[in-house]
């Protein structure tokens, strides 16, 4: 079956730096990574889906934080020690993205990378971009992008600027 999604949205040859959620591996495009953080305080923002965590201050910078546990349909995740905050740039802004922990970099060649299989709620899962193949496991990629749709971005920025201006958030260094 041929996957109708654009060259755009499939993942293509090149560096991930991988993760992973209640045990299974994910990847990002090591490209769109800013930082990778440890946890840290996250003000909790109203009416708002229960995957967005909430807003950190990164160095004066107002920054949607997205549990990807909870987006993915996960049950929420007990906190470790090795639970992190990726950061990550998209044509959208920053986006902190909590997982589970940070495993390393991977190369992916163009013959190890996959397509997402067809499921019949394709648009529900936009953000997967492809399956990356490695000696131990499958890895499954993401763009991190595409985990919150338009308007959620949009409904964030108006409650970024308001608890910025009220001056409620603690600082990242």
């Amino acid at each position: 079956m041929m996957d109708s999604r654009n060259n755009e949205n499939r993942a293509q040859a090149g560096q991930y730096l991988t993760f992973t959620l209640q045990g299974q591996a994910y990847g990002i495009a090591i490209a769109t990574v800013c930082e990778i953080n440890r946890m840290t305080r996250i003000s909790p923002v109203p009416q708002v889906p229960d995957f967005v965590s909430g807003v950190m201050n990164l160095r004066g910078k107002v920054v949607p934080v997205v549990d990807l546990g909870r987006r993915f349909g996960f049950v929420a995740a007990a906190q470790t020690k090795e639970t992190c905050i990726i950061v990550t740039e998209g044509s959208s802004g920053q986006v902190g993205n909590i997982v589970d922990s940070v495993s390393g970099v991977v190369d992916l060649s163009a013959q190890q990378i996959q397509p997402p299989p067809p499921i019949k709620n394709q648009g529900q899962i936009s953000f997967v971009i492809g399956m990356g193949q490695t000696e131990n496991c499958v890895v499954i990629l993401v763009n991190t992008a595409e985990v919150l749709c338009q308007s959620e971005l949009l409904d964030m920025k108006d409650i970024h600027a308001a608890i910025a201006a009220a001056g409620q958030l603690g600082e990242v260094a």
